[in-house]
């Protein structure tokens, strides 16, 4: 809503004579961008319902329905409207799914998907009742949803499993899509609580195996070496083949390993061109020739390695190199940084204590000193600044000529 302009409630309580500074006490001065000679003048619309009161209140959808404020949404911007309580506005999901329907505010038709349903609801003194309400209504779906889902579940035999069904909305339908990628994020052994379980894995119909592995597969990437051009090596084809990179962050079932490097090799390529799509990208944009490909997909239950195949593709100009080498040089430099990074906290903390000393140091210092340096080191650096004091009022002084 633009600067100025006042919703419905502001220009209401302004008629009835109320200003910013005397309004009903369920209502309060927007604090968005307010203005200080005209507080009303906000990016809010003036005024605003405190949200205890609009909960309280009933509401009447176009159709009839009569709803609790608890139901209903607000602010929402479509077709250069602010649906809103202010502007008696407010929202709420068609509990009857009905897209087109002629009774609601034109401006909600054609919208997008997203809010396609949703519907117009006012303000009303009426007491609500809850049969015949929207609430009601939700309740009947939900009724028949879960009365759908068992029956669904029924036809299927069992061998369906809630993790891979979902609810169309358009057809008013349970449908089901098996992703084994879902049961390895759930971390599922065969041991899921879903109702048709029994123990065992609803889908497959079967315990699942006791082994556990990962989803590998190899990435190969070839460009032209265009830094070369115009020397001897002109034209020159790099091609990189990385090894062993992993789908899953942590051990998976085998069975569920098996599963998805079946069903779900789609889904492999499509992250590995997402984690490259910069380089793709500006290879097309300036015409060099840049490629990527996902080899060898393969559930395992540990990494292998086909070193005669690796020496073969070296002969044939091809660079190898393996992702878990990759994340062992990874992990070994970064805790190597570290290391390096505590001596020089360590360091940094043992001159201070000689230069200002332990004890007057406040209690937050004095627990990171003892995090870093152990009791005896402390000792030492004591005795060392006691030495260094020492030291300083040893010192012969200089006498000079005007001192005398």
């Amino acid at each position: 809503m633009e600067k100025g302009e006042y919703n419905l409630l502001t220009q209401k309580l302004l008629a009835e004579g109320y200003t910013a500074d005397n309004h009903p006490d369920y209502v309060y001065v927007g604090r968005t961008c307010a203005d200080k000679e005209n507080p009303l003048n906000n990016l809010n619309g003036g005024f605003e319902y405190y949200r205890w009161h609009v909960y309280e209140k009933a509401f009447r959808t176009p159709c009839g329905l009569m709803c609790k404020g608890t139901s209903c949404m607000s602010s929402l911007a479509v077709n250069g409207a602010e649906f809103s309580f202010e502007n008696d506005l407010a929202t709420v999901h068609c509990p009857h799914h009905i897209c087109d329907c002629e009774l609601k505010d034109k401006r909600l038709l054609n919208t997008n998907s997203a809010i396609k349903d949703w519907c117009n609801v006012h303000m009303t003194d009426e007491e609500y009742q809850y049969e015949g309400s929207l609430e009601a209504v939700l309740k009947l779906w939900d009724d028949q949803i879960r009365r759908d889902k068992i029956s669904y579940a029924m036809q299927r035999k069992g061998h369906v499993c809630s993790n891979h069904m979902y609810y169309d909305r358009d057809t008013k339908e349970w449908k089901f899509h098996y992703d084994p990628g879902v049961c390895a994020r759930l971390r599922c052994n065969g041991n899921c609580r879903d109702v048709w379980s029994n123990g065992v894995c609803p889908v497959l119909g079967r315990e699942l195996c006791k082994e556990k592995g990962n989803v590998y597969y190899d990435i190969k990437t070839t460009r032209r070496c265009h830094e070369l051009d115009g020397t001897l090596f002109e034209g020159k084809i790099e091609t990189v083949v990385k090894k062993g990179n992993r789908v899953f962050d942590h051990s998976v079932n085998m069975d569920i390993c098996r599963n998805y490097a079946k069903l779900c090799q789609d889904e492999i390529r499509w992250k590995v061109r997402s984690n490259y799509h910069e380089m793709i990208f500006f290879a097309e944009y300036h015409g060099r020739e840049f490629s990527v490909e996902v080899l060898n997909i393969r559930a395992e239950k540990k990494e292998s390695r086909d070193l005669m195949q690796d020496l073969q593709d070296i002969r044939d100009g091809i660079t190898i190199v393996h992702a878990s080498d990759m994340d062992k040089r990874d992990k070994e430099r970064k805790k190597e940084k570290r290391a390096q990074n505590k001596e020089k906290r360590i360091a940094a903390m043992e001159k201070k204590i000689i230069s200002v000393g332990y004890e007057n140091m406040d209690q937050f210092e004095q627990n990171r000193a003892c995090k870093l340096i152990s009791f005896e080191r402390l000792d030492e650096l004591e005795e060392i600044r006691q030495k260094k004091l020492k030291e300083e009022q040893e010192k012969p002084i200089q006498l000079s000529l005007f001192d005398l």
